[in-house]
């Protein structure tokens, strides 16, 4: 396998980034051993890895190469962290497959160098724009970018990147952290938004990756059974309140950074990503999945309490004995 898998990560003791990637890389080496794993990260996070619990240690042995930038420690761990995954083509040398953290590796990754294209990714959500139920979302802070996304067909994830090491990929991710960086003045911390920003104003090729590649919870049901990297979204969990996944769960993670091995639940779940999904689970899509996006929805469910008396399960009872109600 020529392609190296690269992370990026910036990282302390108040998250769980360094566990997330010590987990995929366990996943990584189990399933693509010929792989060769290279870390971003920057001098700060670098330096305190080893005081990271007995975790730490062991994460620093796993990857093959460390690559350390000198940035601002005084700068915000976000702003770190993108300003890296913006700006991962002028640290690496040779083509490389980047994955984020909240990832695991389920099958060997070898087909990535026959990907023809210089720059390739998957659609976000694994569909057109027109179809991703938080297309009103995306849409509303491209806007304050200056993207109007009302005629893009693909608003690409970026958990997922192939790049390679071509004078256009590099001029892409020159681009990438420029758009990345005014934004940011506006307002806009993530980096999707630039990405399609650059995307939609290079000449570059892109390619789309097949949906096995970067196979995103919840929404790539459809690419499981034959999943190559399992994107399981921790920070779509913490914002939602969700745990859609176990490795979603921060007490999993600290017993993963505190353990003299890896916890046996943990490996359970490297040997088989299904085993990390819960036991009582529901296929939604179609027009389901869409009032799933609401407004009246997030506030039905933010009222909601399951098992106990509430106001709002007090109004539906009545509702349900009403004669002209269904």
């Amino acid at each position: 396998m020529k392609t190296q898998i690269l992370y990026v990560l910036v990282s302390d003791s108040d998250d769980f980034y360094a566990e997330q990637l010590y987990i995929s890389l366990v996943s990584l080496r189990k399933n693509a051993p010929g792989a060769v794993a290279t870390v971003l990260t920057d001098q700060t996070t670098h330096e305190a890895l080893s005081n990271r619990g007995k975790m730490g240690k062991r994460l620093l042995e796993i990857a093959d190469n460390w690559v350390v930038a000198s940035l601002d420690p005084t700068a915000a761990k976000e702003y770190r962290s993108r300003l890296l995954k913006t700006g991962m083509r002028q640290y690496i040398e040779g083509d490389f497959l980047f994955i984020d953290t909240d990832t695991m590796i389920a099958k060997p990754l070898d087909g990535i160098d026959d990907v023809p294209n210089e720059l390739a990714l998957c659609p976000d959500h694994h569909c057109r724009l027109q179809d991703n139920p938080e297309k009103d979302a995306i849409k509303s802070r491209c806007l304050k970018i200056g993207e109007d996304l009302s005629r893009s067909d693909f608003y690409f994830n970026s958990g997922v990147i192939l790049a390679r090491d071509t004078a256009s990929v590099r001029d892409f991710f020159t681009a990438w952290q420029k758009n990345y960086l005014k934004g940011r003045e506006n307002g806009v911390k993530t980096d999707q938004q630039s990405l399609a920003k650059t995307l939609n104003s290079q000449t570059i090729n892109v390619g789309q990756l097949d949906g096995e590649w970067n196979c995103q919870l919840p929404y790539g049901v459809r690419y499981m059974g034959s999943a190559i990297v399992f994107h399981y979204f921790a920070g779509n969990a913490a914002n939602s309140g969700e745990q859609l996944y176990f490795l979603n769960d921060t007490d999993v993670l600290a017993r993963t950074r505190t353990s003299e091995e890896l916890p046996s639940d943990v490996a359970a779940v490297i040997e088989d990503f299904f085993k990390g999904i819960p036991e009582v689970s529901l296929l939604i899509g179609g027009k389901d999945l869409d009032f799933r996006t609401t407004r009246r929805y997030k506030d039905l469910k933010r009222r909601f309490v399951p098992g106990k008396f509430s106001f709002l399960e007090f109004l539906l009872k009545i509702r349900a004995r009403l004669p002209f109600t269904k």
